[in-house]
């Protein structure tokens, strides 16, 4: 059997107190068996009395450690929760301590009796700006913005009374720098014993706040831009009271302030007319009823559109206005949206206006000119009836504009216009057409074409008679007479532009005969307008197919060709060549004449750069007609420059020739434009002198090198006195102003000794040469010397020199009535 020594495994599992108790019990055991046994000594019969006693005192040792060993048994377990306890209550107020370091909210703990501050996390730091030891012992209350202090140490002091199980709501926290920052906080006691202290979670919504303030701020921007929009707003509520409008809706409704209690009221104040009222509000609750379904089958959260109807409001105030009424149905009822369309009426009257009527004279333009002339073609035809159309043209508005300013143009153009409308039938239409045409329709001359075609004359005459009478504009009286021409309609089928064009050409032809007239449309009219409109397209063409040209008429001066004028030439490819005069006027009128006038310029231009190298063409002057039109071009300096630089031809050399007429519009620029082109060598003539309306006035302000004396008056220089006259004026006053002075149309020697006589000593004409090509032209130069009238000119010319009849400018009579 193993011992207890040999095998420690088998000894009793006993707490170490329990073997203290069992030695000493075993101690004593042992030393009072020991004193019996000396007390008994040798006595045999009491031998056995010393064992018993020791081992009574091992029992009663062993029974003593069970019994210790048994109580620290039971004892143990609750030291050991004690202990575990207490170091649970250890770990857990570490991770408490922690979590609150880690967490994302700040956390703040208080007396509850001081109101101290007894710790802060770092998150609470980080939010003030505090260092932790900054905030220990300090006042909660410190933490608060002044203003709060007192109504948070309330809710604090009803917290700790039991009161109020926490607080929670939002407050603004005082930072270290003076800033304030919105936290959300929950505040409430903790722990069991008394005093309790307090917690407080602090949530930074500083972003929160800050977007809050934004819608806020918002809302109010919003409200006040709903208070400021070109559009009237007003809120009906469902049970009809009106709970919100804004500026513009009490301007439509022309109240100074309050508007309506509610819409029934509103209703009826805007609309007078009780029938009207009741339509229009049928109509607003049909939109409305048709609004309410569509919503409720979309079911759409921002509402449903009340479709727009156009009203007529009458204002508090006595004014009636044209509004858009619509609206929107929303949870709290429907908005209703008032839009002013004054400014669109009046903006859609002025844009008809524009588009349809005369801005000077406010009658109908073209465009309802050609409306109306369709309408009234429509009634004829429906009645099987007849009309007439009445074309006049204003003879010489050109001079009013001119000489009175275009103003005052315009200002007898208002007038001609009222005339004529009081002095047609009630139906009758009056428009101005363009510049100075006028047009009258008439639409009921009856069912007879004769008595109608008297009906319109009869009308025309009566016209003719009210517009002859003197007219006062601005205090000046002007005597205007007009050209006017008819035509009939009705019986064959004409549209509008067609009856419109024989009443034209009928007024065209009352002008080519004497003008103040009227005349009805001739067929033969038709034809010539016809081969007018072949003639356009045909000179068109015919730029571009190179049937122009330039001949070249000699300029003499003392016996000597210095120069030429170059004239334009067209060689039709059927007609042969067709006279300027039939053509020129028709490419001024069509504008055609720039194009013309560009492609003479440079081939001007060319022709001057070739004749620069030959020595007998070297120093020949060219000199070119420049139209009004194409002079008043913007550019026209710059293109003469660039025709000029494109050939190579010498400025000096090239001479424009202009007419009295272009010096009627706009003198500054004519005079600016002249002084350009001047400044590079260039010189001007001044053609058809004394046939216009010159003036010294005109003539001391151009930088002219030239007057050209025009044919009209040499052709009769030795048969009419006063041409003769005219001619030794013009001549007198051209070296009064130090100009050079050239005769045109000199078809005999007579003529040119007459000029020679008078110290007119540059002329062209016939009498040397007409208009020839170019190769002709030089070989006219070539053979210049041997020419007859260059002799008889030249003998003439050396008479006059050497002290023959000659005429000063002081001696030349009739200066001053030319003047």
């Amino acid at each position: 059997m193993p011992s207890l020594d040999s095998n420690p495994s088998l000894m009793p599992r006993l707490p170490w107190p329990a073997w203290v108790v069992l030695l000493v019990g075993m101690g004593i055991s042992t030393a009072g068996s020991w004193v019996v046994f000396r007390a008994l000594g040798s006595s045999t019969h009491l031998r056995l009395l010393p064992s018993g006693v020791w081992l009574l005192g091992a029992l009663a040792s062993l029974l003593a450690a069970a019994l210790t060993a048994l109580w620290l048994q039971r004892r143990e377990p609750w030291h050991a929760r004690l202990r575990r306890n207490t170091r649970a209550m250890r770990d857990s107020d570490a991770r408490f301590q922690d979590l609150c370091e880690q967490a994302a909210l700040g956390v703040v703990q208080v007396d509850s009796i001081s109101l101290q501050v007894l710790s802060v996390n770092q998150r609470y730091c980080s939010l003030t700006g505090y260092a932790a030891d900054e905030l220990l012992q300090r006042s909660v209350l410190d933490l608060c913005m002044p203003q709060e202090r007192g109504d948070f140490a309330r809710l604090l002091k009803a917290l700790i009374a039991g009161e109020m199980r926490d607080i929670r709501g939002e407050h603004a926290l005082e930072c270290k720098d003076g800033s304030q920052v919105w936290v959300e906080v929950n505040i409430s006691l903790i722990g069991l014993q008394q005093p309790r202290q307090i917690l407080a979670w602090v949530q930074d919504i500083s972003e929160r706040k800050r977007l809050q303030q934004l819608e806020q701020q918002g809302h109010r921007q919003l409200r006040r831009l709903m208070q400021r929009l070109p559009v009237g707003l007003v809120m009906e509520a469902h049970d009809g009271r009106l709970v919100y409008w804004n500026e513009e809706f009490l301007r439509l409704a022309g109240n100074a302030s309050q508007p309506d209690a509610s819409s029934d009221q509103w209703w009826q104040r805007m609309f007078d007319n009780e029938a009207a009222r009741e339509r229009i509000r049928q109509r607003w609750k049909n939109a409305t009823g048709k609004a309410r379904a569509a919503l409720n089958v979309s079911a759409e959260p921002g509402g449903c559109h009340v479709a727009t109807q156009e009203v007529l409001l009458l204002g508090n105030d006595g004014q009636r206005r044209a509004v858009a009424l619509s609206g929107v149905l929303l949870d709290e009822g429907c908005l209703m949206v008032l839009q002013d369309q004054s400014q669109r009426k009046a903006a859609e009257q002025e844009v008809k206006q524009l588009v349809f009527y005369d801005p000077v004279t406010g009658l109908p333009n073209r465009r309802l000119l050609e409306d109306r002339m369709q309408h009234a073609l429509v009634a004829v035809q429906r009645r099987n009836g007849f009309g007439g159309a009445l074309v006049l043209d204003v003879d010489n508005l050109k001079s009013f504009n001119e000489n009175f300013g275009q103003a005052h143009g315009d200002a007898v153009l208002r007038r001609l216009g009222e005339r004529l409308q009081a002095g047609v039938p009630a139906g009758a239409t009056v428009a101005r057409q363009r510049g100075d045409d006028f047009v009258v329709i008439l639409d009921d001359l009856g069912d007879d074409p004769v008595a109608a075609a008297s009906r319109l004359e009869s009308h025309a005459q009566h016209l003719m008679e009210r517009l002859r009478v003197p007219l006062r504009v601005d205090g000046v009286q002007h005597h205007v007479t007009v050209s006017m021409g008819i035509s009939q309609f009705g019986g064959k089928a004409l549209n509008a532009s067609e009856v419109l064009r024989r009443a034209e050409m009928a007024m065209y032809q009352a002008k080519g005969l004497g003008r103040n007239m009227v005349q009805f449309f001739d067929p033969q009219l038709q034809t010539a307008l016809q081969l007018r409109r072949s003639l356009e397209q045909d000179m068109r063409e015919g730029l571009e197919q190179q049937q122009f040209e330039l001949f070249y008429q000699p300029q003499v001066e003392s016996g000597q060709v210095v120069g030429a004028e170059a004239l334009l030439r067209w060689k039709h490819v059927q007609r042969g060549y067709v006279s300027p005069g039939e053509f020129v006027p028709l490419a001024e009128e069509t504008g055609f004449i720039l194009t013309l006038g560009d492609w003479v310029l440079r081939k001007a231009c060319q022709q001057l750069a070739a004749w620069a190298r030959q020595p007998a063409f070297a120093q020949m002057t060219l000199a070119v007609n420049v139209s009004p039109k194409q002079f008043h071009q913007r550019d026209f300096v710059q293109r003469v420059l660039t025709a000029l630089a494109e050939h190579g031809a010498d400025p000096r050399l090239l001479k424009l020739e202009l007419t009295e007429g272009l010096l009627l519009t706009d003198v500054d620029d004519t005079v600016a434009k002249m002084v350009r082109l001047k400044s590079h060598g260039i010189g001007f003539s001044l053609d058809d002198f004394g046939t216009g309306y010159s003036s010294l006035s005109y003539l001391k302000r151009l930088p002219l090198d030239q007057l050209k004396i025009d044919r009209s008056f040499v052709h009769d220089v030795l048969s009419n006195p006063n041409d003769a006259s005219i001619a030794r004026t013009i001549v007198a006053l051209a070296a009064s102003l130090g100009l050079h002075v050239i005769a045109e149309g000199v078809e005999t020697q007579e003529q040119c000794r007459f000029l020679a006589d008078i110290n007119c000593h540059a002329w062209q004409g016939y009498l040397m040469s007409p208009p020839v090509a170019v190769a002709a032209f030089e070989e006219l130069v070539r053979n210049a010397r041997a020419h007859e009238s260059l002799k008889t000119c030249m003998h003439t010319a050396a008479d006059v020199v050497a002290g023959g009849p000659a005429m000063s400018a002081a001696q030349a009579p009739g200066i001053e009535s030319v003047a």
